[in-house]
């Protein structure tokens, strides 16, 4: 709960920012109630703006609604806008998640995050019963039972197993372990292999040498599309020759790359490997290996019915090939049919192009993701139906508009009319004021004066200043008098208190003395000056 003090505060900050309200003390009092009743609740000011445009600048009274949700506590951030007209009108309630929450739209609850439950749509059917108070404690009820808020999804860091099928479907090929980056060993010293599971162990280096093994005479390689396969003479089927892993000096250091290996030879090639077409071993050196050392032969798929035989080991050649340690049946066969390979050592080298590898082969581009294209498409769908909606809404705006500004241009003459007319009139005004305002003048002119001569004595008001004066003043009143009782005698005979002999009698002599007196009273306003005779009422 708030303290004292605080509250003191917010009660003087809430009478200083409710003055445009129409009723100021029940704003005062439900707000003060609420903020009293939940803690977690601050009110604010600012700018509110309407689904027509319309801004006004209201209470606002938001923050942190606690609710119980399946025996957990919630906190759900809530903004209540209270309009001018409560509680004639009801607040605008919404519910303002935060950038780790997203509105969960329902029944009553807007995709906007305003709130429309029953307590708001039956306020303005009996607003005397409602109140702010009563509104907090129902959306605490409503958010209980269905919490309008959710946590957003955490986006996954990692690639999803649905994007990338073709790995399931086709696996990549194994990528070769690059040797590290040292120098060259010197002609005649072995050059050691890089370690790989399907290589054999070197053999010993107590082995004797033995005579030369001459190597078969192979014109193509079983890896080559376009490339024939060996031809033995035994019937039985045997599997296809390993690719020749080293070569005599003599023979040009070229070797068809596999094609799973081609987009990665920049990356991995050795640092001393020789070009395959610009450069030949020159005579008496011994030759290295006839592929870089970042790529490896592709073993061809085995015949049915056979097991495939893994290369023999890589070793340096001294001049003639090693003995393999275990050669197989294939070879010895092969042997006594090969011709001797002539010593190119005694003989003088003869140049000769090597062939030209053949063109790498492209792997195929791997397949689209069908859900990442059905995603795709239903994107364009989406996209497209909004365009043509919001198209359409701006031609209907530019529509709009373009008849506003017809009427607007059709306007201009009437209003500058208008304004020849208002500026007739504001002259006449003007002429107006004038006149008023001499009037004026001379109104408080002439008060000046009678305040500068002062009030005049009594006698001089009721009394004249001369004995004819005074005289015509007692002949007049007595005139008047017989007047009335004239009048006095003929409602007494109506009434019938008189008899009709005394009225005429006593009429007669009241008319002869009034008549009398009206005759000395024209006769002394004869012998007045002009200007300063009275009037009867009866003249």
């Amino acid at each position: 709960m708030l303290s004292s003090d605080s509250l003191n505060l917010t009660q003087k900050w809430l009478r200083q920012n409710i003055a445009t309200y129409d009723d100021r003390d029940r704003v005062f009092s439900d707000v003060d109630s609420t903020l009293s009743a939940y803690s977690t609740l601050r009110p604010k000011t600012d700018i509110y703006t309407y689904d027509d445009g319309r801004t006004q600048l209201l209470l606002c009274v938001h923050g942190l609604l606690p609710i119980t949700y399946r025996q957990a506590s919630y906190h759900i951030p809530i903004a209540i806008w209270v309009t001018r007209q409560y509680p004639r009108e009801p607040p605008l309630a919404f519910v303002v998640p935060t950038s780790e929450m997203l509105v969960r739209p329902s029944k009553y609850i807007d995709v906007s995050g305003l709130c429309k439950i029953d307590y708001i749509s039956n306020w303005e059917k009996k607003y005397e019963g409602c109140d702010l108070p009563s509104l907090v404690q129902a959306l605490q009820h409503y958010f209980s039972h269905e919490p309008p808020v959710y946590s957003k999804p955490k986006q996954q860091s990692g690639p999803s197993s649905g994007s990338r099928p073709s790995q399931v479907s086709r696996p990549a090929p194994p990528v070769p372990h690059s040797p590290p980056v040292q120098s060259p060993p010197p002609v005649g010293s072995p050059v050691a292999s890089p370690s790989r599971p399907t290589i054999p162990p070197k053999p010993p280096s107590s082995i004797t040498p033995v005579v030369p093994y001459p190597f078969p005479t192979l014109a193509q390689t079983p890896y080559s599309d376009n490339h024939s396969p060996i031809h033995v003479p035994s019937p039985p089927p045997k599997p296809p020759l390993p690719p020749p892993l080293f070569s005599s000096p003599s023979q040009p250091l070229h070797s068809p790359a596999p094609p799973h290996f081609h987009n990665r030879a920049s990356s991995i090639g050795s640092p001393w490997q020789r070009p395959a077409h610009s450069e030949q071993l020159p005579e008496g050196a011994s030759s290295r290996y006839a592929l870089p050392p970042g790529q490896l032969p592709h073993s061809p798929p085995p015949v049915s019915g056979v097991a495939p035989i893994r290369p023999p080991p890589l070793f340096p050649v001294y001049g003639h090939p090693p003995v393999p340690p275990h050669p197989p049946p294939l070879q010895q066969s092969t042997v006594t049919l090969a011709p001797p390979r002539p010593n190119l050592l005694d003989e003088d080298a003869t140049v000769e192009d090597p062939q030209p590898p053949p063109p790498a082969q492209v792997a195929p581009p791997r397949p689209p993701n069908p859900e990442l294209l059905q995603l795709h498409a239903r994107v364009h769908d989406k996209l497209r139906t909004e365009l043509a909606s919001v198209s359409q809404a701006m031609t209907l705006d530019g529509e709009r508009l373009r008849a506003q500004q017809a009427d607007l241009l059709t306007g201009v003459p009437a209003i500058r009319d208008e304004m020849g007319r208002l500026e007739a009139v504001r002259d006449v005004c003007r002429g107006v004021a004038t006149r008023l305002r001499e009037a004026v003048d001379a109104a408080e002119r002439g008060v000046a004066e009678l305040k500068r001569k002062g009030d005049p004595p009594v006698d001089e008001l009721v009394c004249s200043t001369s004995i004819v004066h005074n005289q015509l003043v007692d002949l007049v009143a007595e005139d008047n008098a017989i007047e009335d009782t004239m009048y006095h005698l003929h409602r007494a005979l109506n009434a019938g208190r008189i008899d009709l002999d005394r009225f005429l009698r006593t009429t007669r002599v009241l008319a002869e003395e009034q008549f009398m007196k009206r005759a000395l009273i024209e006769r002394i306003q004869t012998s007045l000056p002009m200007g300063a005779s009275v009037h009867p009422g009866w003249a």
